[in-house]
């Protein structure tokens, strides 16, 4: 049976073969004076040093950390909370390159006595992959707008007096979204969402698009169908924005009186709200062959009437600060 001392000697023995063998840099440093009493072979490899340049120094003396105006900073803040972070740092390796590490340092006690420890991972491949992730998305991007742009093109050509009526509530959707500080990846769903909320009218006889004068009750009833017939076209690709839905929704109003569903409130999702809003202004101040153009002031009086009734109060707020303080055209 193992001794106290055996099983400490073994505890200590699988500490040093972990501690050696890590993919991360590692360095051991005293809680009182920031001198380093270890650094393991990884962050030897990486950053050049010898083990005898790093033991012995503080720190802050090391090449790797000493043009860093914040490594006396980061000490006292380790001494003081027992941890730092640090997502992205960048280390001076012996040879003078920057290599970007992500820097995790806390302390602990080990048999009475305070110590600290800092983990330090090579971050530069994930760095690089990220970019790559960037590259493609933006690639793929690009390729959705192609083929969005292409499918608007030929809904123009069945609905002539709307050309350019998607673009603009892209646009205006999109504005909308910045005044209200949105993520980037919520305005790229404003902006496609915009681009394709009236796809479904390529289900609609084209007589009805272009028929000049007021459309009858059952007309409008097929019109009222486009939300579902864009949501069953768009639902067939899988989309990292929820486009399908925008277009079944962008008709339903706050108070149930929209269609196809008369969807209420927290029912219909954001995205949706902001279209509408600007599907709204859009269609308003642009000319249909049933009716002239309404200015943009009418236009704004209406979402006030509207504005947390049938509208989305905070997507109305921003349209008006947009178009009266801010002079937003499209």
């Amino acid at each position: 049976m193992e001794t106290i001392e055996e099983k400490l000697l073994t505890s200590e023995a699988r500490y040093r073969r972990l501690f050696e063998a890590a993919l991360d840099g590692i360095l051991i440093l005293n809680f009182e004076t920031g001198q380093i009493e270890d650094a393991n072979p990884f962050l030897i490899n990486l950053l050049g040093f010898s083990h005898e340049e790093f033991l012995g120094k503080r720190l802050w003396e090391v090449g790797a950390f000493a043009d860093l105006p914040e490594a006396k900073n980061m000490f006292s803040r380790l001494q003081e909370r027992g941890y730092v972070r640090y997502e992205h740092l960048p280390l001076k390796a012996s040879n003078g390159s920057l290599i970007d590490v992500e820097f995790i340092s806390n302390s602990y006690d080990c048999e009475g006595v305070q110590v600290i420890q800092c983990n330090i991972r090579d971050i530069r491949y994930r760095a690089e992959a990220e970019r790559i992730k960037a590259r493609h998305l933006k690639e793929m991007k690009a390729a959705l707008l192609s083929a969005v742009e292409l499918a608007m093109e030929i809904g123009e050509l069945r609905d002539p007096y709307t050309v350019g009526h998607e673009k603009n509530v892209a646009l205006i959707a999109v504005a909308i979204g910045k005044e209200l500080g949105l993520s980037e990846h919520m305005l790229d769903s404003l902006k496609f969402s915009g681009l394709l909320h009236d796809i479904g009218k390529i289900a609609v006889p084209i007589e009805i698009l272009s028929k000049p004068g007021k459309i009858s009750p059952s007309e409008f009833e097929l019109v009222k169908t486009h939300p579902v017939e864009g949501y069953n076209i768009l639902s067939r690709m899988n989309w990292p924005w929820p486009l399908a839905t925008v277009a079944y929704q962008h008709h339903e109003r706050l108070d149930g009186s929209g269609y196809p569903l008369g969807l209420k409130g927290g029912e219909i999702i954001p995205e949706a709200k902001i279209i509408g809003v600007a599907d709204v202004v859009e269609a308003m101040t642009s000319h249909r062959p049933y009716r002239p153009a309404i200015g943009i002031e009418n236009v704004m009086a209406e979402l006030e009437l509207g504005r947390g009734v049938t509208y989305d109060s905070d997507a109305v707020d921003a349209c008006l600060t947009l178009f009266r303080e801010k002079n937003f055209t499209f």
